[in-house]
């Protein structure tokens, strides 16, 4: 019987590091899901980045072509330009 009140002292302090334990990983985890967020937002600048980019080069492609006097690639390129603006007003159709 002397030896219970060592063991509820041990548990109890046991109790209090897993509390403690616990307020340092849920900060952790907050922490952790901020900064997730803040990298999404990143991705999607970067993703939105990347889409102007490659409408920017399309268009220089388009450019240097007729600026190179090439008729069969310009024909090509303005033919590749309708088809597309096909679909596009075939989808706004539906």
């Amino acid at each position: 019987m002397d030896e219970l009140p060592l063991v509820v002292d041990g548990i109890e302090s046991k109790i209090k590091r897993l509390l403690i334990q616990i307020d340092q990983l849920k900060t952790k985890n907050s922490d952790l899901n901020s900064e997730l967020s803040g990298l999404k937002e990143i991705i999607i600048g970067k993703d939105e980045e990347i889409i102007r980019l490659k409408q920017e080069l399309q268009t220089l492609k388009v450019a240097k072509t007729l600026e190179n006097g090439d008729s069969f690639q310009a024909k090509q390129k303005i033919n590749d330009l309708l088809r597309e603006i096909d679909k596009c007003y075939s989808l706004l159709n539906r």
